[in-house]
């Protein structure tokens, strides 16, 4: 979900283990700018696994029958009203994510800011709305210095346990 700048699909890219990567991004001009002036990524969109959807992603996770071993959030902050507040809420991962990994699968978002000062920002309600839902298990966080944001930047994982 998101990611049309390419960099989350390049990583995951880098692992023969990887049969396909789909990114959906609803925003056609940064994928188009990032293909032809983002070097770094520009491989990525080169490759034959690769499959860039210009669609939301919420829309296309509802709408097909895909099952996905991993789901990647690389969205937005969900700030108030901002275009990605609503896919960080309890319903969406309830109803739209949980449904789409195969049984076992994995989950996992960015979660904004996660050093001591500024985890409060979006990373705590981030990780506390995902602990509430109990098809989610093994809520794990982790974190790393990303240093263009100057600051820790933290993720939120989960394994989804399909209860039939």
């Amino acid at each position: 979900m998101g990611g049309g700048e390419g960099s989350t699909a390049r990583e995951l890219l880098r692992h023969n283990t990887i049969d396909q990567v789909i990114i959906y991004d609803i925003d056609e001009e940064v994928v188009d700018f990032c293909k032809s002036y983002l070097v770094a990524n520009g491989k990525t969109f080169c490759n034959p696994r690769l499959r860039v959807i210009i669609n939301d992603a919420r829309a296309e996770l509802e709408a097909g029958e895909e099952r996905f071993d991993v789901i990647v959030g690389d969205l937005a902050d969900p700030i108030d009203g901002g275009p990605c507040y609503k896919l960080y809420t309890k319903f969406f991962y309830d109803f739209t994510v949980k449904p789409r990994p195969k049984e076992g699968g994995i989950f996992v978002t960015q979660a904004g800011p996660a050093g001591i000062f500024r985890h409060t920002e979006v990373f705590s309600s981030i990780y506390n709305t995902l602990r509430q839902l109990t098809t989610f298990a093994d809520v794990a966080t982790y974190t790393a210095h990303i240093p263009s944001y100057a600051d820790i930047w933290g993720w939120v994982m989960v394994k989804i346990i399909t209860l039939s």
